[in-house]
């Protein structure tokens, strides 16, 4: 059964509309915070609201410049899902490994360490996309529960996002503008 789930992302207006024009065109970030993030790829949020957010924060971010929202039906057969717990430890074991294998120093930030082993151990053949939880600690919590982030014990909160990095443009089912018509 195939694995799919409707992700939206927010950019620049010219770059949503490549993106949506070219079959094999992703929108590869060029964020300075991707090494501790998810590495290169395109990076997309899996609600209408986080999406939202961002094109907010990065509107009054860059006044001079227009941005759309994008949204694309993904496959998710190939998911390297590090919201799991087991794959999450699983994915340490392996780059512990290579790294005394290739004598390499094994400190490094996430991104650093996907963008390693897709591109150079060729985990890409394997993984397209890859998922992760963020944690926001400015969320408010003026919803329909309260939550508080110093406190240990396990809550609801709406301050952890999921956030998904695609890195093949074949894994992307179909897209659309998720704004106002194009």
């Amino acid at each position: 059964m195939e694995s799919k789930a409707i992700l939206y992302h927010s950019n620049k207006e010219h770059e949503c509309k490549k993106f949506i024009s070219l079959s094999d065109y992703l929108i590869v970030s060029e964020n300075n915070k991707d090494d501790i993030w998810l590495g290169k790829g395109m990076y997309f949020w899996d609600n209408r609201g986080n999406v939202d957010w961002w094109n907010r924060k990065q509107m009054k971010k860059h006044p001079q410049d227009r941005f759309s929202i994008v949204v694309a039906n993904v496959n998710l057969d190939r998911l390297l899902d590090l919201t799991d717990i087991e794959i999450y430890k699983k994915l340490e074991e392996v780059w512990n490994a290579i790294c005394k294998k290739a004598k390499l120093d094994s400190n490094r930030p996430l991104g650093n360490k996907l963008d390693y082993l897709l591109d150079i151990e060729n985990y890409s053949i394997v993984y397209s996309v890859i998922k992760v939880y963020g944690k926001y600690n400015y969320v408010s919590d003026d919803g329909i529960f309260k939550f508080d982030y110093r406190t240990m014990k396990a809550e609801p909160t709406i301050g952890v996002k999921c956030i998904y990095n695609v890195r093949n443009a074949e894994c992307i089912i179909e897209k659309e503008y998720g704004d106002k018509e194009e």
